[in-house]
């Protein structure tokens, strides 16, 4: 008797066993947390300059095994990590056509062109967007989608011309965000998750913002940088404002966002804050990790001393485990090696 009900103990716990196989594989599964980062990957460029650091501090051999990444506090894998000069690369123009542009546009045209033709060979996604004082698109100013037909990039850049325009500021941010996010409230660009991203701003003013007392602008300067930080690296050709730097006007300081330490009275926000952070002496921030270089008064841009292809190569693309469900965080990448390190933390980082 003892032993049938040691036999009939046996095949329950087998039946329970074979319960838990069958339900764990079937389609109502739970979903459990992964220690891990789960099953998603995602991709981030990161720069010596978004970590404040010089490029010679950054090494040129760096493997995954340097690098750590943390997910609002908990490590995942990092999969892979390669330079971003190995990667393909989007290249973005965001590029201010209105009158004021006139002197400098022809030379804007040409450098773009002649930059472009320095990538020949490399695998390139071409984009860009020309704006105004108004938002993007506003019947009149164009768009060149996503591309890697550098020919067709070239020509659309040899239509654009400068005209009309406004008060001083214009709308470059509204431009950046519509690039990034999908339809109905962006453009739905297709923009590959391994490509390195960069972006590069072309303008001689400052930048229209939610609550600068107009309506032509629906984010303020500090959500473009923190939507970008991180996902794309920016850099700016713009004049150097930095000396005119205010305090914010009596309805900015109402604004949620709002840094008043980069709103220019009468100019705008400075653009230069999306790429390096502003100079050294007031910077409070590294940027997204670009470069800038200051608009001349004579309209002689050259784009190729810009420094984006050494960029490029200094940069390092990280790729880790994301949990598929997770769309927001804080995101924290560090990076050691021999006698150094590195951080690059993204407190609301947008996936």
């Amino acid at each position: 008797m003892r032993q049938a009900h040691r036999i009939a103990g046996f095949v329950a716990a087998l039946g329970v066993v074979a319960l838990l196989i069958v339900g764990c594989s079937g389609s109502n599964a739970p979903t459990l947390p992964s220690p891990d980062g789960g099953t998603g990957t995602y991709q981030v460029p990161v720069t010596p300059g978004g970590a404040g650091l010089t490029s010679d501090q950054l090494p040129d051999n760096l493997k995954a095994s340097n690098f750590t990444v943390t997910l609002d506090g908990k490590p995942t894998r990092v999969l892979n990590v390669e330079r971003s000069s190995t990667s393909a690369l989007f290249l973005c123009f965001i590029i201010d056509t209105t009158g004021s542009m006139s002197r400098t546009i022809n030379s804007v045209k040409s450098s773009i062109q002649a930059f472009a033709d320095t990538f020949a060979g490399r695998p390139v996604i071409w984009a860009g967007v020309e704006y105004g004082d108004d938002t993007p698109l506003d019947g009149s100013r164009t768009k060149f989608d996503p591309s890697t037909d550098l020919n067709a990039f070239k020509s659309w850049i040899g239509t654009l011309s400068a005209y009309g325009g406004g008060d001083g500021p214009e709308n470059p941010l509204d431009c950046l965000m519509e690039t990034k996010l999908a339809a109905p409230n962006g453009y739905g660009w297709h923009i590959p998750a391994d490509a390195a991203r960069y972006y590069i701003v072309l303008t001689d003013i400052g930048a229209h913002e939610r609550g600068d007392g107009t309506d032509f602008c629906s984010y303020t300067g500090a959500e473009v940088l923190a939507a970008f930080r991180g996902w794309a690296i920016v850099s700016c050709v713009s004049p150097d404002l930095s000396s005119y730097w205010t305090t914010p006007t009596a309805v900015k300081s109402n604004e949620p966002g709002v840094d008043p330490a980069v709103y220019v009275s009468g100019y705008g926000w400075d653009v230069r804050e999306l790429a390096d952070g502003g100079p050294a002496d007031k910077r409070t921030h590294p940027g997204t990790g670009g470069v800038w270089m200051q608009m001349p008064y004579s309209g002689n841009v050259d784009l190729t001393t810009l420094g984006i292809s050494a960029l490029a190569s200094e940069s390092y693309m990280v790729t880790f485990a994301k949990p598929p469900e997770l769309s927001s965080g804080h995101l924290r990448i560090v990076a050691t090696w021999a006698g150094g390190s590195a951080t690059w933390d993204y407190p609301s980082f947008t996936f």
